[in-house]
């Protein structure tokens, strides 16, 4: 056999051979194993990287252990201080008085001067309330004020003039002395005024819109009462329109 002949034979035997595998070169295999040897390397590095990180996260305190250390640093006040100062806070962040307008307000540069007519007037003694008592009275609910010609504060339901079955009702549900923000609150949205009211939840801030909105509502009746039979003609003439 010649020696092509032989080369030819040994090369059909190594392709039709399942287990060949190719000669890889001394220094091949070493730069292959280094490589390997440096990737698992690398993952070792960020995985060491990742667990430092881990750690310093644990250790590094979380904002609510800080809030609760910083509370805990801070100076020990009453419980009516803390409302003072918070209700201090929500009023000076108010200072802005052009967010509380509209959009149709601020494009016409439409302004109020006089407050709505209401018809309501507090008891004359009230009225006559000198300045220093009035402040005396606000510093006794812990109420802070700001604005122009504001009304006196009442401390009874009954010298806001509200009508009897109104006291009643609220008799019947426990309301029987008003709460700051309806001490002063009340008389000032009952004057037509505009207000804004800041207090905590559960300090019957609801009463002192609602009891007005009742006010105006009995004021309109007995100014245009209804008369008989004006709501079964409005219902009528309701339906027919729908029915058209």
């Amino acid at each position: 056999m010649s020696l092509v002949k032989f080369y030819r034979h040994r090369r059909s035997n190594m392709e039709e051979d399942d287990d060949y595998e190719e000669y890889v070169p001394v220094a091949k295999r070493r730069a292959i194993e280094a490589q390997k040897i440096l990737q698992r390397k690398g993952k070792l590095s960020a995985l060491e990287d990742e667990l430092e990180k881990s750690k310093l996260a644990e250790a590094k305190p979380s904002l609510l252990v800080k809030a609760s250390q910083l509370k805990r640093d801070q100076p020990e006040i009453s419980h009516t201080e803390q409302i003072v100062q918070q209700e201090k806070e929500m009023i000076e962040h108010l200072s802005d008085r052009k967010t509380l307008m509209s959009v149709r307000e601020l494009a016409k540069g439409i302004t109020y001067t006089e407050p709505l007519l209401t018809g309501w007037k507090p008891p004359l003694q009230i009225r006559r309330m000198p300045r220093n008592q009035c402040d005396a009275i606000r510093k006794q609910w812990h109420i802070i004020v700001d604005g122009e010609d504001i009304p006196p504060p009442i401390k009874n339901f009954k010298d806001m003039r509200f009508p009897e079955p109104i006291l009643k009702k609220l008799k019947a549900k426990g309301i029987v002395q008003p709460t700051p923000i309806q001490v002063q609150g009340l008389p000032v949205i009952l004057s037509g005024r505009d207000m804004i009211g800041i207090a905590f939840t559960g300090s019957g801030k609801t009463l002192v819109f609602v009891l007005p909105m009742i006010m105006i509502a009995l004021q309109e009746e007995i100014m245009m009462p209804i008369a008989p039979g004006e709501e079964t003609l409005w219902f009528d003439h309701l339906s027919i329109k729908r029915a058209c």
